[in-house]
């Protein structure tokens, strides 16, 4: 290899360093608080979501915007979430176990805290309605409906809402008012 071959990359790999550090850094800043994860206890694995695969674009906004690729395999018992940057850079690889709780987990970038967060908002997305109404505060409703191509969830305390979630035809918007944030869902398989 030449000095300028060794150059190049030495200059590559110093800057998918740099990015990495970047992405860490960014991604860092999404924290969760004690109070969201409250109000639902999380459920186990539904019938109809098991031998499921979802590759998925994730954009969360709080208050900056963030984005990652996830994997998420569902079988009888298990939620296995794997996470990178659009760069390719692996953020995070977890299993929550419906009964048993979180079994495996490894980032760079998450926290346990943050990643049941991610569970959390996993399951209110894509749970059946009477699963998510089994994991609810006593003092939380969950109210749907349905309006042409359109349907929204909403978890509701006293009335005011906690937790929109809006469906369309290929993503769903989720938006955690206790939190402050929102989650952007786009189905990429």
């Amino acid at each position: 290899m030449t000095i300028k071959e060794q150059c190049n990359v030495a200059i590559i790999k110093a800057i998918l360093f740099g990015l990495l550090c970047l992405g860490l850094c960014s991604c860092s800043s999404i924290a969760p608080s004690s109070s969201s994860i409250h109000f639902y206890q999380l459920q186990t694995i539904p019938l109809a979501l098991q031998h499921k695969v979802f590759l998925e674009s994730l954009t969360f906004t709080q208050p900056e915007r963030r984005q990652l690729l996830t994997q998420i395999e569902i079988n009888e018992t298990t939620l296995s979430l794997a996470a990178m940057t659009y760069s390719g850079l692996a953020i995070m690889q977890a299993k929550w176990h419906g009964e048993k709780g979180l079994v495996n987990f490894s980032s760079q970038v998450f926290d346990q805290g943050m990643l049941l967060r991610i569970i959390q908002d996993i399951q209110l997305v894509k749970w059946p309605e009477h699963a998510i109404e089994a994991g609810l505060l006593n003092d939380h409703q969950l109210r749907s409906r349905e309006q042409g191509v359109k349907r929204w969830r909403e978890i509701t305390k006293a009335d005011q809402v906690v937790v929109s979630i809006v469906y369309t035809h290929n993503k769903v918007t989720l938006t955690n008012f206790i939190e402050n944030y929102e989650l952007v869902i786009e189905n990429v398989n």
